[in-house]
C-alpha cells in the first residue's frame, strides 16, 4: 500500500477572512523535494485546515508533517492532536523558526506536547524527505523508526525519552529544490483568495536580535537561480489571468529585497509582464536596508507597485547598539527619502516600541523625524518576543527587564474538527527603560500616525500648514489633543482605543487562552469584534466608518493651528473656505458600511474652486478662487481606481474583520475621488 504524506501550512480561516493570505511556498518547497527524491510516497500540500480536516477524515495519512510558524502553532499542534486521536500510530512531524535557541527549552517544549513525533531543526526542504525515507525504511513503523536516529532533529525514543541531534547548517545550494510553482503544485491555489509568493534568496547579513533571522546560522545568503525566477513570474502572471484575475498582489519573501543588483533585473522582467498583463498592482515585500541606490532603481522598473519599506525599528544609536543594529547604516535610510520625495514615489517605515534601551522620548523623536522627513506610512509595531531570536531567550528577558503580556494574534482563532485553536503571542510592554504608562502614550501616537497620516488623507490641509510654518509632528500632535479632549471630535474613536489596548493584555498565556476559549469571548473573537489587529482595526473603522469624523478632527485641529499663527486674519472669508475645503477632503475620499456605498460616486456644494487653489499651490489669498455663485461637485472615480478597490473589496469584503487586511494592501489612490464641476449640461443629463 503506498504510504500518504499531508504536508501542511496552515492557516487559520477567521470566519471567512484569511489569517494568512499568502500561498504556502514552505510546503511547496517540501512537497517539490519529496517528489524527485521519495517518489513512492502520495503526498499532498494544504493551506486550508477545512480541507485537511476532511482528507483526514477521507483517509488518515500515514505522516503529517505541519509548519510551526508564531501564527499557526496552536493550529498545527491542534491537527497533530486530531491526527493521533484517529490513528495513534501515524507520525507527526513538525518543522520551522517558531521554537527557542536555548537546546533545553526546545526540548522542554517538544516534551510538552506528546502528540509531535519528531521536531525538525533548520530547513525542512531535503529534512522532511530525508525523515520519510528513514520512515520508510523502518517498515512504515512510528515505533521502529522510534529506534533510528534522526539527523537535525528532536524526536521520541523507544522509551519516549527525547533525543537531540544538534541543527545542521544551511543548504547553499538552494537552486537544488526544485520550483514548486513550475511544477503547477499551487495551481489549486489561485482561488483569489491567495496571493502567490516567491523567494529570490535566503539569508540575512544582519543580526538584529528580535528577528528569528538575525542568528549567525542567516547569515550568509544564498540565491535561486534568476532564470528560475522569471519563469516563476511568468506562470504566475498566467494562472492569475485564467484564474484568479482579482488578486494583484505578489509577496517577495527576502529579508532585504531589491538589495542586490539581480533584484533590479528582476524588477525589469516582472515591469514587463505589467505590461503585458496589467498584474501585479501591488507587490508585498521587505526592501533593502543599505543599497538605496538599487532599493530606487528595482521600485521604478515596476510601476509603482513596490513600495519603499524603511524598516528603521529605532533611530537611537544606543538602541540599535543593543540590538546589534548598528551595520545598518541610517544615512542609508536618510538618502532614500531624498531620493524618493524627489522621483514622486512612496515609502514605509517601521519602528518597534519596547527595544532594549529605548525610552519614550527617544521613540518620539524618531517618530519626529521619520514623520517631518515625509515618510509616507509608518508602521509602529510593539516587540514581540519571536521564538528563535536572541531577545526572546532568558538571558535577555533579564537582561533589559522585560515585563511581557499575552494576546490573541489577530485573526489567529477557529474551530476545525470540533475544537477550538486560538494563536497568541507575547509583547513586551515595559522595560527598564519605558514604563507601561509610557507604552499606552506611545499607542496613542500610534493610533494618530495609522488613522490620520498614513496614506497621504490629509496631505493638504497638512501642506498648507506647513506654508505657515507648522512642522507636521506638530500637526499630529495637535490632532491627539482633540482627540484626548473630552467630547471632542473623534474622542470616543481614542477613547476605545485605549481601552481595547488595555484589555487585549492578559499576564500569562493560559490567562489569555481561558478567556477566548469562554463560549462568550470566542463568539466575539470570531466576529472580529475583539482581538484583531487595534492599529489596522481603526485605521479601517477611520477610513470606511467614520470617515467624517475623523475629517472634523484633523481639520479642527488644523484650523486651531492655522488661527494660533494669524491665518483668520490673513485669508479673507476663512470660516466659509475652511468649510468648504473639510467638505472636499471629507467628499473625496470613498467611504461607506457596504460595497456599494464604498464604490458609489458622491456630490456636493463648493463656493471655492478648491481643485485650481490645490493646483495652485495653495496660496494663502484664497479669493481668486472663490465662485461667483455656489457650483455643485461631483466626486468620482477614475476607471482604474474603482476598478481596484472593488477588487480588494471582493477579496477581503466591506466587513470589519475584512478591512482590517484590506487597508494593508491597497494604494491611497484607489479609496480617492477626483473632484469634476457640474456643468449644467451635466445636470440635464
Amino acid at each position: 500500500m503506498t504510504t500518504t504524506v499531508y504536508l501542511a501550512d496552515l492557516r487559520h480561516n477567521y470566519s471567512g477572512v484569511l489569517s494568512n493570505d499568502c500561498m504556502p511556498l514552505c510546503v511547496g518547497y517540501l512537497k517539490a523535494v519529496m517528489d524527485r527524491d521519495v517518489p513512492e510516497v502520495s503526498s499532498r500540500i494544504f493551506a486550508y485546515p477545512d480541507r485537511l480536516w476532511a482528507a483526514m477524515e477521507d483517509q488518515v495519512p500515514d505522516v503529517l508533517m505541519l509548519s510551526n510558524y508564531m501564527w499557526n502553532e496552536a493550529l498545527s499542534l491542534h491537527f497533530a492532536k486530531l491526527l493521533k486521536q484517529l490513528r495513534p500510530e501515524s507520525l507527526v512531524v513538525m518543522g520551522g523558526p517558531n521554537i527557542a535557541i536555548e537546546p533545553d527549552r526546545q526540548t522542554a517544549w517538544v516534551a510538552d506536547h506528546p502528540e509531535i513525533d519528531v521536531y525538525v531543526l533548520g530547513e525542512g526542504d531535503f529534512l522532511a524527505s530525508e525523515v520519510v525515507q528513514q520512515y520508510l525504511d523502518a517498515g512504515a513503523s512510528l515505533e521502529r523508526l522510534r529506534q533510528r536516529d534522526l539527523p537535525s532533529s528532536i524526536w521520541r525514543g523507544p522509551d519516549g525519552e527525547l533525543r537531540l541531534d544538534e541543527t545542521r547548517p544551511r543548504k547553499r545550494a538552494v537552486e537544488e529544490i526544485p520550483s514548486p510553482i513550475l511544477a503547477g503544485l499551487f495551481d489549486e491555489f489561485f482561488d483569489g483568495k491567495l496571493a502567490p509568493m516567491i523567494e529570490t534568496n535566503r539569508g540575512c547579513p544582519f543580526r538584529c536580535t528580535f528577528c528569528v533571522q538575525g542568528t549567525g546560522w542567516y547569515t550568509k545568503v544564498n540565491y535561486f537561480d534568476t532564470d528560475r525566477l522569471e519563469a516563476e513570474i511568468d506562470y504566475i502572471a498566467l494562472q492569475i489571468q485564467k484564474r484568479s484575475p482579482s488578486m494583484g498582489t505578489l509577496r517577495i519573501v527576502d529579508a532585504n529585497f531589491g538589495m542586490y543588483e539581480r533584484d533590479v533585473e528582476l524588477c525589469e522582467h516582472i515591469g514587463r509582464v505589467q505590461k503585458q498583463t496589467g498584474w501585479p498592482t501591488f507587490i508585498d515585500a521587505t526592501t533593502g536596508k543599505n543599497r538605496p541606490d538599487r532599493v530606487i532603481r528595482a521600485i521604478e522598473k515596476v510601476n509603482g507597485a513596490l513600495v519603499v519599506y524603511q524598516a528603521v525599528q529605532s533611530l537611537d544609536e544606543d538602541v540599535l547598539n543593543r540590538i546589534k543594529r548598528k551595520n545598518i547604516k541610517l544615512d542609508a535610510y536618510r538618502d532614500v527619502m531624498i531620493h524618493i520625495r524627489g522621483r514622486g514615489l512612496r515609502s514605509n517605515s517601521d519602528l518597534i516600541l519596547a527595544l532594549p534601551g529605548e525610552t519614550l522620548e527617544s521613540h518620539l523623536k524618531a517618530l519626529r523625524e521619520l514623520l517631518n522627513a515625509g515618510t509616507d506610512t509608518m508602521h509602529n509595531l510593539q516587540l514581540i518576543l519571536l521564538k528563535g531570536s536572541e531577545l526572546e531567550t532568558l538571558e535577555s528577558r533579564k537582561e533589559f527587564a522585560f515585563d511581557s503580556r499575552y494576546r490573541v494574534i489577530p485573526k489567529m482563532a477557529g474551530i476545525y474538527g470540533g475544537g477550538t485553536a486560538i494563536d497568541i503571542e507575547e509583547v513586551v510592554v515595559a522595560t527598564d527603560a519605558l514604563s507601561f504608562d509610557d507604552y499606552l502614550t506611545a499607542r496613542e501616537y500610534h493610533l494618530a500616525i495609522s488613522a490620520f497620516w498614513n496614506n497621504d488623507w490629509f496631505e493638504h490641509p497638512i501642506l498648507f500648514a506647513e506654508s505657515f510654518g507648522i512642522e507636521k509632528f506638530e500637526w499630529l500632535e495637535a490632532v491627539i489633543a482633540i482627540m484626548r479632549r473630552p467630547g471632542g471630535r473623534a474622542s470616543d474613536f481614542h477613547d476605545r482605543f485605549l481601552s481595547e489596548t488595555k484589555a487585549e493584555l492578559f499576564p500569562t498565556h493560559e490567562a489569555c487562552e481561558a478567556f477566548y476559549r469562554r463560549e462568550e469571548n470566542l463568539a466575539k473573537l470570531l466576529e472580529g469584534e475583539i482581538g484583531d489587529n487595534l492599529v489596522y482595526k481603526y485605521r479601517a473603522i477611520a477610513s470606511f466608518r467614520l470617515w467624517p469624523e475623523i475629517v472634523a478632527c484633523a481639520m479642527e485641529a488644523t484650523k486651531e493651528l492655522l488661527e494660533a499663527r494669524g491665518a483668520r486674519g490673513r485669508i479673507s472669508g476663512f470660516d466659509a473656505f475652511w468649510d468648504d475645503f473639510t467638505r472636499y477632503i471629507e467628499l473625496g475620499h470613498a467611504y461607506g458600511e457596504s460595497v456599494e456605498e464604498a464604490l458609489a460616486d458622491a456630490e456636493g456644494i463648493l463656493h471655492y474652486d478648491i481643485v485650481a487653489w490645490i493646483a495652485a499651490g495653495r496660496p494663502v489669498d484664497v479669493g481668486p478662487f472663490e465662485h461667483a455663485a455656489p457650483v455643485r461637485y461631483r466626486f468620482v472615480f477614475d476607471e482604474e481606481s474603482r476598478t481596484h478597490l472593488a477588487e480588494a473589496l471582493q477579496v477581503w469584503s466591506s466587513e470589519l474583520k475584512g478591512l482590517t487586511r484590506l487597508v494593508t494592501r491597497v494604494l491611497p489612490s484607489w479609496q480617492t475621488r477626483e473632484a469634476v464641476a457640474v456643468t449644467e449640461s451635466d445636470a440635464r443629463g
